[in-house]
């Protein structure tokens, strides 16, 4: 389970920081070594960035400089280094669970985590570069630890693992945490010009949408019809509309008012909602959950899905467990300690730049 990619995927977009990186000497090439592997320092930089992104979610006051608040009661700072060395020490845990198992990378798994590492790291190589990271520790941290971590995860909870999950636990398990709804969607904006709509148009779109809603709510119509009416309305050459099944949370991305609103729903019921932070009048339906079970658990690839997020926090816990009670790691120190989170902070402003 890639319980580090979700980490990953949500925080490379959301800050490419430049900085200065502190200077190295021989004793400080690695981070980290066992008898058998030894992880080099970008490795542990790379996670110290990361780990520097994630507190930045987390502080209490955005903004006022992450350095000088808390994480979770503990000093940030504090935080982000052992979150750090938390997660360089879990390649060292992966690496033994595959032996353990008797796991091993194919030539077609190693290619792709050469491929993606390659692809990802176009995108990143002027600012990791800038802090000391090289893209074998980049692909040592990111793509070649997933692919093991979803090796390893699967040989514990799949079909076939020592823990593995029955069909009938993930089946209550997706009707008991995931939503199913579906949604069209009305901008308040000139889609051309990016212009607000004037009030008489807002008004009449949210008026026939509440329409919609009240014929759906009566069963006379179906929400196929609802979303051609809104095409034609809208003169689109599609249709603006959407279905989902997701574990519907803060996580999910979706806005907290939406989520609120489809959560206090009944399964067949109709609603309309005003998002201000997408400018945009939406129609809501939720739908029966347990009508999505069967395709959800025969798919493999969404069965492999519901099983991540079912057992994701467990094995991160049981991994994260295993990192800190290790007797066979070494940890350089001297390395780890010249390389401190405020080389992530922005001078001008004391706090981290962001880019798109």
């Amino acid at each position: 389970m890639n319980f580090l990619k979700r980490l990953t995927a949500s925080l490379l977009c959301v800050a490419m920081l430049t900085g200065m990186t502190a200077c190295s000497g021989p004793d400080k090439t690695w981070a980290a070594k066992t008898n058998e592997k030894t992880l080099p320092i970008g490795v542990y930089i790379y996670y110290e960035y990361l780990a520097y992104q994630n507190a930045s979610t987390k502080v209490e006051d955005s903004t006022k400089p992450v350095l000088e608040q808390k994480i979770e009661d503990t000093d940030a700072t504090q935080w982000i280094k052992k979150k750090a060395l938390d997660y360089t020490k879990l390649l060292f845990v992966i690496d033994n669970k595959m032996k353990e198992l008797k796991l091993s990378l194919t030539d077609a798994e190693t290619k792709e985590i050469d491929s993606t590492a390659t692809s990802q790291w176009s995108s990143y190589k002027d600012t990791l570069e800038g802090y000391g990271i090289s893209k074998e520790s980049f692909s040592m941290a990111t793509a070649e630890f997933n692919t093991k971590s979803s090796k390893v995860f699967e040989a514990i909870y799949g079909a076939k693992g020592s823990k593995a999950v029955s069909d009938a636990d993930l089946k209550t398990y997706f009707e008991k945490n995931y939503t199913d709804f579906s949604y069209v969607m009305i901008p308040l904006y000139n889609p051309t010009t990016y212009a607000a709509l004037d009030e008489k148009t807002e008004k009449e779109y949210k008026q026939f949408l509440d329409d919609q809603a009240a014929a759906l709510n009566k069963g006379s119509t179906t929400f196929d019809a609802v979303s051609t009416a809104v095409q034609k309305k809208l003169s689109l050459d599609y249709a603006p509309s959407q279905n989902v099944t997701t574990l519907l949370n803060e996580e999910s991305g979706y806005p907290t008012d939406l989520i609120s609103l489809i959560n206090g729903m009944k399964a067949g019921e109709a609603k309309t909602i005003t998002l201000s932070t997408v400018s945009a009048a939406l129609l809501v339906v939720k739908n029966d959950v347990t009508k999505k079970t069967a395709t959800q658990i025969s798919n493999a690839s969404t069965r492999s899905e519901v099983l991540g997020n079912m057992k994701h926090q467990e094995f991160e816990d049981e991994m994260t467990k295993l990192a800190e009670e290790s007797k066979d790691i070494t940890v350089n120190d001297k390395a780890i300690d010249s390389y401190q989170p405020t080389m992530f902070v922005q001078k001008d402003t004391g706090s981290s730049s962001t880019a798109g």
